[in-house]
This record gives C-alpha cells, sequence and structure tokens, in this order.
C-alpha cells in the first residue's frame, strides 16, 4: 500500500477501534481488494482507495457496536458523522486528489438504504465499491454470523437473506471480478453452514 494511503489508515484506525465489531477486519479487507480489484478493473486507485479506508469511520460516534445492518437511521447518521471525520483526516494528511469527490460519496455511500442507487452509477469506482461493501458480509461465516447476530437471523437463514438482497436486482454487480467473488463467497458459506449443522 502507498505510504498516503497508510498515513489515512493510521488517522482512521482510532475510529475504527470506536466503531463496530467489525470494522478493523472489514477495512483492512476493503484495502485489499480495492487494490486489488484497482489493477484488474483499471480503476482509479487515488478515489477507491481512500473511499475504501474511510467510508465507515463515523460508526465511530454510534454507541451501538453491531447495529442493525438494514437500519435507516444508522446508516444516515454515520455517514453524515464519516464526510466530516474523512474531510478531516484527508485535509490533514494534504490529500487533495478529488477531495470534494471522495468526502461527498462517502457523504452518499450507503444511500441504497433510502432507495437512492445514483451514487454508484455516477462512476465505475463507486459501483466497484458498493460491490466490495457488499461482498464483505459474505466473506466469511463470521461475517454471516455477526451481521446476523445484528437483525437476528441465524448464519443459515443469513445466507438465505443475501441470495435474495435487492442488491442483487437494483445494483447488479459492476465487473466480472466482483460477480465471481459473490459467487464464490456464497458456494463456500453454503458448505460451512451444511458442516456446522452436522
Amino acid at each position: 500500500m502507498d505510504n498516503i494511503y497508510n498515513k489515512i489508515w493510521k488517522l482512521a484506525r482510532p475510529y475504527y477501534e470506536k466503531g463496530r465489531i467489525y470494522d478493523i477486519p472489514h477495512i483492512e479487507w476493503m484495502i485489499q481488494q480495492t487494490e486489488r480489484i484497482c489493477k484488474i478493473e483499471s480503476l482509479d486507485e487515488k478515489l477507491l482507495i481512500p473511499i475504501g479506508i474511510l467510508h465507515d469511520v463515523g460508526y465511530s460516534e454510534q454507541k451501538d457496536n453491531n447495529p442493525n445492518i438494514k437500519s435507516q437511521d444508522s446508516k444516515k447518521a454515520h455517514m453524515v458523522a464519516g464526510e466530516k471525520i474523512a474531510r478531516k483526516i484527508l485535509e490533514k494528511v494534504n490529500y487533495h486528489h478529488n477531495l470534494q469527490k471522495i468526502v461527498h460519496y462517502i457523504s452518499v455511500h450507503d444511500n441504497w438504504i433510502l432507495g437512492d442507487n445514483t451514487p454508484y452509477k455516477e462512476c465505475k469506482e463507486m459501483g466497484v465499491f458498493n460491490d466490495l461493501d457488499f461482498l464483505w458480509g459474505q466473506s466469511s461465516y463470521e461475517m454471516l454470523r455477526y451481521q446476523g447476530e445484528s437483525i437476528g437471523k441465524t448464519p443459515a437463514e443469513m445466507y438465505v437473506f443475501w441470495m435474495k438482497d435487492e442488491k442483487l436486482i437494483n445494483r447488479p454487480f459492476s465487473c466480472e471480478s466482483t460477480r465471481k467473488m459473490f459467487k464464490e463467497f456464497m458456494d463456500k458459506r453454503k458448505e460451512e453452514i451444511s458442516l456446522h449443522k452436522l
């Protein structure tokens, strides 16, 4: 990871330490995946990586460390707080490449909860961001469990929940790389769920 992204991550990490129980592994995964996908899909990493690092810093201002993943109030609140925190961090490291755009996208990155899918159509980077942010929920059995706990579902119920999620219709995967990831993740989760039932 480039030095500038390390600086951004170093300043963002204390916020994530106060956020959701899975925020640090989520952001570490997002950093890894955004770097990888940027190379494969020839995306603007100067836009996508900072968004990937900073998008959930606003959860640091919420009291619940595992909020309901479909709560409009929680999503709206963390986007408002995240916009301010992200701007402060980017200005502190003198990151001026698309600063306004990055901060704007952080302020609307979960607008799907409000029925607004326009941010993900404005540029391929935001479409891929939305894909990766969604895919984190299926990236491990542990994440199925954590997110299931937030809405009162078992991992098996979460598997069905994700297979029927509105994203698959309203915000289809933006590239072949993320489509493949979803299939691989869900095949693996299905195996793990079967093993846990034995």
